[in-house]
């Protein structure tokens, strides 16, 4: 327990040392034991929890114009009057919902002072709903208060992001990101594809992202990747790993360089990994790792881009592939995926590959991670899309159910 204050702060010290419970937790601010009274006319304790955003190191206050409302979220009985009558001027919704993993609410409040819009800080704002609910409990017991003086302000464990997810908080989605917080997922090949995955998975609360990769970054590569390499960087013949890595640390902290391909000799460098996504240009690799995968039990998504330029009208056409695996549901590879080097299918046989498509591919395949997840609603269990370019057109591929005679 710690009573170390967070400045600047947005009246949070004005809060502690008002002798308020609070904590702070995924950018959210608790305040702990408000006394209020039951429609039994019994006085109980409750939470109530707002918005705590932050952003460039400075907390934003309520003031009902920048992503913060004037609205608390409230964890237990509906509070109501001395006379057990409900407190209707605080009514907005009743759904009882997590919020974020540990925090679980059963009602919305909605109350602002007469003549104002909002809120000046979170002062202000936690003052103004514990006075009108615990004013009523103190009619029944005149000691009742919120301001017990316990100091429980919590600092935020490490996270894996260098700076808080506030995108979620303010979508109010936390829950649900938390879905994608697995251990460790791996992205082998930085290419074109490999690279926006990185992109893509860096903003998501996974605690390890391995990168495997044995090419240099080069300045063809600038021109298919996320991001503006400068010319310094791309002289600096660097790893892609390594670039890529100071490129996303200043997000995440979870990243891990591998600066080699994967081969017979260290494929088993990918046991224990939750999740791995395959961006390499060559069949007989992939093939090496799709046998290691499955024999793990790794689900794994495979992706692949075949761009083509037709001489006569000089107008490029193609498709990009997203193919998931799972140690459940895997048969659907062969037919899918090329892994003969030779195969006139192979992945980027011509070398073509635009930046909008490798971004494509790679938006594709993180969101088919994301519904294996339960982050996006999946209402077919897709093993297999393709993007044509040239229709445009999405082809999925369900699993057939067999059915009993």
């Amino acid at each position: 327990m710690s009573s170390k204050p967070i400045a600047p702060d947005s009246g949070l010290q004005q809060l502690v040392d008002a002798g308020y419970e609070v904590e702070m937790r995924q950018q959210h601010l608790l305040v702990h034991r408000v006394p209020y009274v039951t429609a039994d006319k019994q006085v109980k304790l409750g939470m109530m929890v707002c918005l705590y955003l932050q952003s460039g190191g400075s907390v934003i206050p309520p003031d009902n114009t920048r992503g913060d409302t004037h609205q608390v979220w409230w964890a237990g009985e509906y509070p109501c009057f001395a006379d057990g009558k409900p407190m209707s001027q605080l009514e907005n919704e009743h759904t009882r919902q997590e919020l974020f993993p540990g925090c679980t609410i059963d009602h919305r409040f909605s109350n602002k002072p007469f003549g104002t819009n909002g809120y000046q800080d979170h002062y202000q704002k936690v003052t103004h709903y514990a006075n009108l609910i615990q004013a009523q409990a103190r009619v029944l017991e005149p000691l009742a208060t919120a301001q017990t003086g316990r100091l429980t302000i919590a600092e935020e464990g490490t996270s894996v992001f260098r700076y808080a997810d506030t995108a979620s908080a303010r979508a109010e989605i936390m829950t649900t990101s938390a879905r994608l917080a697995m251990e460790k997922v791996a992205v082998v090949g930085l290419g074109g594809t490999g690279s926006y995955v990185l992109d893509q998975l860096a903003k998501t609360p996974i605690h390890e992202i391995h990168m495997f990769d044995g090419d240099l970054y080069m300045q063809h590569n600038a021109f298919r990747s996320p991001g503006a390499a400068t010319a310094e960087e791309i002289d600096a013949r660097q790893f892609k790993t390594e670039y890529f890595h100071g490129k996303y640390d200043a997000m995440h902290r979870g990243l891990k360089s591998h600066p080699y391909y994967l081969d017979e000799s260290n494929v088993n460098e990918l046991q224990g990994f939750d999740f791995v996504f395959i961006c390499v240009d060559k069949g007989a690799a992939r093939k090496l790792i799709f046998t290691y995968l499955l024999a793990q039990g790794i689900p794994f998504i495979d992706v692949g881009m075949n761009l083509q330029l037709v001489k006569q009208s000089m107008k490029l056409l193609g498709s990009c592939r997203v193919t998931i695996a799972t140690p459940e549901r895997n048969d659907h590879l062969e037919q899918c995926v090329p892994t003969d080097d030779g195969d006139e299918d192979v992945l980027y046989r011509q070398s073509i590959q635009v930046a909008d498509m490798n971004a494509l591919n790679a938006q594709l395949a993180v969101m088919r991670w994301k519904q294996h997840c339960g982050f996006y609603q999946a209402d077919f269990d897709t093993n297999n899309m393709l993007f044509s370019v040239n229709m445009p057109s999405l082809a999925r591929q369900v699993p057939t159910v067999e059915t009993q005679p």
